[in-house]
């Protein structure tokens, strides 16, 4: 399946297309949210996307807000520790607003009850030493993210994706035993605002339970707040118990919920945001 789109419009970057079916509005930036609202929303109809979901500042949400937008999710202190950041949505389909039933649960047991079926994590005999990706691993990495996920909303099982975020920035993390990755994670870094973004956690199936995403996760904390980084976050499965009981153990707040948001796993699921200040 062809990947989305990821392009700068009037200074803001932006993902759309027909695999996530949507717009995700990744950072506003300097652009002026009046215009760029009017920006999506053509675009949005036009192409026939089900909902546009955007990541802005908390000033901009009343011109969100007036354009028919939902607020899904709020970070305090999102941008530079200080000013908020709000997860907005617009949906163009009465399927696309709805929670689907299994994902209901969420509304009812609340963020202290997510992740309660975690399995225990079991020690094991093996080392978790967390080391950094080189390009050089990009084709071991796109594998793994092969095994793990049917599809994903950023193409993370092609290499040349792989490094191209590498040489932009991105951080690509792995645990290995007996040589090969058995885990893996990314931080996104937006250095200019001090957030980053905890992302790509896959653990093969035979190496679940012994906690190594949350050694990922930690090792992930400590570089990026050595960078300056003042609030982390991520959008996790809402379906995945056991990913959303890992933040919520390493002192994640649970910030909202995000409906029918990302094509993941084969179909279009609703994911949770969750956050950390550093």
């Amino acid at each position: 399946m062809t990947m989305d789109t990821i392009e700068t419009i009037e200074g803001a970057l932006i993902q759309h297309g027909p695999h996530n079916d949507r717009i995700y509005l990744m950072q506003l930036r300097r652009a002026d949210p009046e215009r760029i609202a009017e920006i999506l929303e053509d675009l949005a109809r036009r192409k026939g996307y089900g909902k546009i979901f955007a990541k802005i500042p908390a000033p901009a949400w009343p011109i969100f807000k007036s354009g028919g937008y939902v607020k899904e999710a709020q970070v305090p202190g999102f941008f530079h520790g200080q000013t908020d950041g709000c997860f907005v949505a617009k949906f163009f389909s009465p399927e696309r607003r709805q929670i689907p039933t299994a994902e209901k649960r969420l509304e009812r047991i609340g963020p202290q009850g997510m992740g309660s079926a975690d399995p225990i994590h079991r020690p094991g005999r093996f080392g978790r030493v967390v080391k950094a990706c080189r390009p050089s691993d990009a084709e071991e990495l796109s594998r793994i993210y092969r095994r793990v996920f049917a599809s994903y909303p950023f193409p993370v099982q092609r290499p040349v994706y792989l490094k191209r975020m590498m040489k932009e920035g991105g951080r690509y993390f792995a645990i290995r035993i007996e040589g090969r990755i058995a885990a893996a994670a990314a931080a996104e870094i937006a250095l200019s605002e001090q957030y980053a973004e905890m992302t790509d956690f896959a653990t093969l199936p035979k190496h679940r339970g012994r906690g190594l995403a949350g050694s990922l996760l930690r090792h992930m904390e400590t570089t990026v707040h050595k960078l300056g980084i003042k609030t982390a976050f991520t959008i996790a499965r809402a379906a995945s118990p056991g990913m959303n009981a890992v933040f919520r153990k390493n002192g994640y707040r649970y910030a909202g919920l995000l409906r029918n948001n990302t094509q993941i796993g084969g179909r279009l699921e609703s994911m949770t945001v969750w956050y950390k200040h550093l």
